[in-house]
């Protein structure tokens, strides 16, 4: 779209503008490798992977099973982390992990 149709009162993000530069890699990860966005500034993002067991489901099976189910219970809530990947905007605009 030319300059001269574009709303004068909405940004438009440059694209060497560093907070665009985020933002797609943010949805990039998120689109292809399955993170969600815990929290998220101009700089830089926290992205996390992960399953959360629902410990009100095991403790049910437990009680059912009369504590056989705790066992697999442990296991799947170790299994089971989050993971988290930090991004973030060097002085230059290229975007890093840490």
């Amino acid at each position: 779209m030319s300059d001269e149709h574009r709303d004068p009162g909405m940004r438009h993000p440059a694209p060497a503008d560093p907070r665009y530069a985020l933002a797609r890699a943010v949805a990039w990860e998120c689109a292809h490798h399955g993170w969600r966005v815990e929290s998220q500034t101009d700089v830089n993002a926290v992205l996390v992977k992960g399953h959360r067991t629902s410990h009100l489901l095991h403790l049910v099976l437990s009680l059912m099973t009369f504590g056989l189910w705790v066992p697999v219970w442990i296991f799947l809530a170790l299994a089971n982390r989050d993971v988290r990947m930090s991004l973030y905007v060097d002085q230059y605009g290229n975007i890093l992990q840490a």
